[in-house]
């Protein structure tokens, strides 16, 4: 990629950052009234119903999630929204609203040069968004779903470049470079949009990996959750195979685990999620 290119670019990204101008779609209706009842402690699965009712797509999803291997192990068929919410639970029907949100933004693209790997993207954030979910059920002190959000908007800072990227047609093609960007400026990136979206700081600051993890501690945390998802994704074998195992992995889980263990769970969950939004 041309050197006057990239630093265009790059100065661009800069002047995005600085002026908190990262601009994404918002959510949806439906969206924002889903996480406004659920700030209300007395909210019911039927008022969570009946805002749900109002999109037809998010229905079908919800009962498709309801009806998943991993939420339906007696196999017993559900076709009752009220039903399908009291069986995933209120923090998971939130969960697929953003994760159905955010599959839209992935295919609002109409640029075909990022189609493909617009996809890649989705599906990585599918499949990280399953492994944090299954890494944190079992931490009592760690709110699985929010490990879910985690891992699910982990991927949008790159979004965001490579929506940017289609005006630069020789940085799209140029992969080295379009990497190192990718990598160099996604957490911070990402980080901005997640905090404008109004998510928990917690979630926005696990983009920071390199900034948060930390060398010691007792207990783990979501930075550590999302740090093990990605270990275990790009490199399990050799992530678990590590003597001692890295700190923030041994917060997660214990040097007994096997990935075999861990992928099964993983595995019914993806599934159950790319069944409900799709990736």
């Amino acid at each position: 990629m041309p050197a006057d290119e990239t630093a265009q670019f790059l100065e661009g990204l800069a002047k995005d950052l600085n002026s908190k101008k990262i601009a994404l779609p918002s959510f949806p209706d439906v969206v924002i009234k889903i996480r406004s009842a659920l700030e209300d402690p007395t909210c019911t699965a039927d008022r969570l119903a009946g805002v749900a009712k109002t999109d037809p797509v998010l229905v079908s999803r919800l009962l498709i999630s309801a009806n998943s291997a991993f939420h339906n192990r007696a196999g017993i068929s559900i076709v009752d929204l009220n039903l399908a919410i009291s069986r995933l639970g209120f923090e998971a029907v939130r969960n697929t609203a953003i994760a159905l949100a955010v599959e839209q933004i992935f295919n609002a693209s109409k640029h075909s040069e990022l189609r493909d790997r617009l996809k890649k993207l989705w599906s990585r954030s599918i499949a990280l968004s399953s492994m944090c979910y299954v890494l944190a059920r079992d931490k009592a002190q760690i709110n699985a779903d929010n490990a879910f959000l985690c891992g699910l908007l982990h991927g949008i800072g790159k979004l965001y470049i490579l929506t940017k990227a289609k005006d630069y047609p020789k940085m799209l093609g140029d992969e080295a470079s379009l990497e190192k960007v990718l990598a160099d400026w996604h957490p911070g990136i990402g980080k901005s949009i997640i905090e404008s979206w109004g998510f928990p700081q917690e979630i926005a600051d696990t983009m920071e990996l390199a900034d948060n993890v930390r060398v010691a501690g007792d207990e783990a945390n979501l930075v550590d959750v999302v740090y093990t998802a990605i270990a275990l994704l790009d490199a399990p074998d050799d992530t678990l195979a590590r003597v001692p195992l890295s700190p923030a992995v041994a917060r997660v889980i214990s040097s007994s685990e096997s990935f075999d263990s861990i992928k099964d769970a993983y595995d019914q969950h993806a599934q159950s999620i790319r069944q409900s939004v799709g990736g």
